[in-house]
């Protein structure tokens, strides 16, 4: 993989900044290390790319990402409850 860093301009709402930068000053006063929105927002692309799920089936006509990850999510979480379940 790649580890050279490119620069990207993006708009957020008031309200994501604000999630951002909360969650820097969580990471520098409970662990004491900073965390920058750009190293926030690359983080959660790690974790995204992580998760290693299938946009390609996504109609983002009718869903935005957010939702589409949630419904994926929540339907993986019902799968491992009910193999969970299973092997008891």
């Amino acid at each position: 993989m790649n580890n050279h860093k490119q620069r990207t301009v993006t708009f957020l709402t008031r309200g994501q900044i604000d999630f951002l930068d909360k969650l820097g000053k969580d990471a520098l006063f409970l662990q004491g290390c900073r965390l920058s929105r750009a190293e926030a927002l690359s983080e959660l692309v790690n974790f995204l790319m992580e998760l290693g799920l299938d946009f390609r089936s996504i109609d983002f006509s009718k869903q935005t990402l957010s939702e589409a990850l949630l419904e994926e999510l929540s339907g993986q979480e019902k799968e491992d409850k009910q193999t969970e379940e299973e092997t008891k």
